[in-house]
């Protein structure tokens, strides 16, 4: 799709690019730091025409607006702007619903969808690309243990939380198993559904960084998401029974299911590794444990079971599992410091001599707008 320009008379292009950095930084977000690489960043995601735009249009991020109230601040023709916005839309810089645009800060939100849609310039996104790689090690992602609620939280693989429902379903209500716990039941209460494209493993592989877990697209969207990545030819519609089965796949390629940290049906699982997710290379390779919620499970081991595979320390997200030699024997142990209550160990298991215990019990909060109410508190 060809780039529409307009003339920008009123600041210059370094000033501009800071507004809209300050822009996509609000204070429930993850914040881009002042410096070259963010600059590198936002010049090549963004043209001066479309940052324009959002840093004169757009009033908040996460707020929804219409076409003609976006014009009577940036004073161009119905035209240009139009078509202006509807390259942002196809390129997945803004969401459209109905008549209204939206648009998101830039984590979370903006990267993954700018990333999973993949359709602006492959010389600009790679580009940004190598930018957003190179904040990583800039220390960008240690703002994350800073939000409160955190981002996201870790969802446990299917087959061996619906053993730990079996075991606990007569134990007292705190060790029950609850529904945002439970995969499959969590998942239910949307009734659309699309698998698309990995956002960090796609941004990962323009770097020049390709996954080292799997090649596959195992993200989801659910519900007015999947939808919308249906309608835009970005998302593969699944049911609900084809969904299980490709959570399970990702379980198999040692994947985490990570997922917006309330309560409700999300419209959102990613299914992670720690190569490539912001999230998961930030909480291994910095120790950033603030950045995502534990879920409430760990693995016990049955060591009766255990054949010393070694299958589960190779496939740990992790690196939680390691084997302890002894003069008398050599034992499987768990370092829970480390363990993020994934389940992928059990999941892979062939002996199934780990299995998932709930051993705690945070509770996300309720809905988005609940989540949102308590991060104002928190600033």
């Amino acid at each position: 799709m060809k780039m529409t320009q307009i003339d920008n008379n009123e600041m210059d292009s370094d000033q501009l690019y800071e507004n809209l950095r300050d822009f996509l930084s609000p204070e429930n977000s993850l914040k881009l730091p002042k410096n070259d690489t963010t600059s590198k960043l936002l010049k090549n995601m963004y043209t001066e025409s479309e940052a324009y735009i959002i840093v004169k249009g757009f009033k908040k991020t996460l707020r929804p607006i219409l076409g003609w109230a976006i014009r009577r601040k940036i004073k161009i023709s119905k035209q240009t702007l139009n078509q202006i916005l509807e390259e942002m839309v196809y390129k997945g810089k803004l969401i459209k619903k109905g008549p209204f645009y939206l648009i998101f800060p830039y984590i979370p939100g903006g990267f993954e969808f700018y990333f999973t849609t993949n359709r602006d310039d492959p010389e600009r996104m790679k580009s940004a690309a190598e930018a957003h790689d190179a904040l990583f090690y800039e220390g960008y992602p240690l703002g994350l243990s800073k939000m409160n609620p955190t981002v996201y939280r870790v969802i446990p693989t299917i087959e061996p939380t619906k053993k730990t429902y079996e075991i606990n379903k007569t134990l007292d209500v705190e060790h029950h198993v609850l529904i945002y716990e439970r995969m499959e039941e969590y998942l239910a209460e949307k009734h659309k559904f699309a698998v698309v494209p990995c956002s960090c493993r796609t941004a990962a592989a323009m770097a020049g960084n390709p996954c080292k877990r799997t090649d596959e697209n195992f993200c989801i969207t659910a519900g007015v998401l999947a939808e919308n990545s249906i309608k835009s030819g970005v998302g593969r519609e699944v049911t609900l029974e084809e969904l299980i089965e490709v959570m399970k796949k990702a379980e198999k390629e040692g994947l985490v299911h990570e997922t917006f940290n309330v309560q409700e049906a999300s419209l959102f699982i990613c299914n992670c590794c720690p190569c490539c997710c912001g999230f998961l290379k930030s909480v291994k390779e910095l120790g950033n444990y603030g950045a995502i919620t534990k879920s409430n499970f760990e693995p016990q081991i049955d060591h009766e079971k255990c054949t010393l595979c070694e299958i589960c320390i190779n496939i740990c997200p992790m690196e939680a599992i390691h084997l302890t030699n002894t003069d008398a024997s050599r034992k499987l142990n768990i370092d829970y410091d480390l363990c993020i209550g994934c389940g992928v160990c059990a999941s892979n298991c062939p002996q199934e001599a780990l299995l998932l215990e709930k051993v705690r019990n945070d509770v996300p909060v309720k809905n988005l707008k609940e989540y949102y109410k308590k991060l104002e508190k928190s600033d």
